[in-house]
């Protein structure tokens, strides 16, 4: 009986791979074409790809994660059957923390678009006018307290 229910706790990771795709899904045509999916240790985003390629990569690092754990927590679970619990608790964290990855990609992609569309002054500006608008607001002579005292 308990390796039924060991059983049924492996499969369970499995729900990560269509939660992830319904968390891609669900926003799909609110996503920008080109998605941030790299970051620097300041959180400013390297790497791009498009929204095909992110969902692709998400849920492909998350399917070979599922088959790995898969398959190694029910060979620990015959040959060393102590060692499975730790084993199922270190396969749970790793799915979840590629899950949460996923879901923080979506969750960025969301918010940078919304913040670029704001700071353009909304759609339809060609990146050339951007680069100029925010060239000519970096020229702007700024304001400096004059000293009124004698």
């Amino acid at each position: 009986m308990a390796r039924k229910s060991h059983k049924l706790l492996v499969l369970l990771m499995w729900l990560a791979l269509p939660g992830t795709a319904l968390t891609y899904w669900s926003v799909w045509d609110r996503l920008p074409a080109r998605l941030a999916v790299h970051f620097d240790a300041n959180w400013q985003p390297n790497g791009y790809t498009s929204r095909e390629g992110a969902i692709q990569l998400g849920l492909g690092i998350l399917a070979v994660m599922l088959v790995l754990f898969t398959v190694a927590t029910l060979i620990i679970d015959t040959l060393k059957p102590a060692a499975f619990w730790p084993a199922l608790a270190v396969a749970y964290v790793v799915v979840g923390f590629c899950w949460y990855g996923n879901y923080s990609i979506v969750k960025f992609n969301l918010h940078a678009q919304r913040a670029h569309s704001e700071l353009v002054g909304g759609v339809g500006k060609s990146s050339s006018q951007f680069l100029v608008a925010t060239h000519q607001a970096r020229n702007q002579p700024t304001a400096r307290a004059v000293n009124t005292e004698s």
